[in-house]
């Protein structure tokens, strides 16, 4: 387990599409083949929208900083966690509960529910919500790649 106690917490900035996009792909690349298809996984990557999305969504991301290093992220939309991506070095070492808890803070200043969506299959991701207090609230299939979804919900005071 990595230490967790020179991590920082920033916004995004322009600078960090570079390092967010290659921390994806290392990490979409090692943990979702299994989850939604290795030819999805390539399929993604190879589009662009990696990238784009960082640049599109960087006003509303939190950036997980150890030793000078981008570790992680986290974007919001609305009242949701769009997205939480922690590189796979860091994974189960509690950056990821770091960035959980101030999009958390974040969200339930504008809002007494807060939801985020996760592949079905990505126990480790679900588990994780889980064990932060999130709450299923329906499967769904992703009209656009037909992945198996589930959407989580959290409201404010709860655990």
């Amino acid at each position: 387990m990595k230490n967790t106690q020179n991590i920082q917490l920033r916004p995004a900035t322009p600078d960090d599409v570079e390092p967010l996009t290659a921390l994806s792909y290392k990490t979409i690349r090692v943990k979702y083949p299994d989850v939604i298809g290795a030819d999805m996984v390539e399929g993604y990557i190879a589009s662009g929208a990696v990238p784009h999305y960082y640049a599109e969504r960087n006003a509303f991301t939190r950036v997980a900083v150890a030793d000078g290093e981008v570790i992680g992220a986290c974007a919001l939309r609305g009242n949701a966690v769009d997205l939480m991506m922690v590189t796979v070095e860091h994974h189960r070492s509690g950056v990821g509960s770091i960035l959980l808890s101030e999009a958390e803070d974040i969200l339930f200043a504008d809002h007494p529910e807060i939801t985020l969506d996760s592949f079905r299959d990505n126990r480790q991701a679900v588990d994780f919500y889980a064990k932060h207090g999130w709450e299923m609230q329906e499967a769904f299939t992703d009209p656009d790649y037909g992945i198996a979804m589930v959407r989580m919900i959290k409201s404010r005071g709860s655990a």
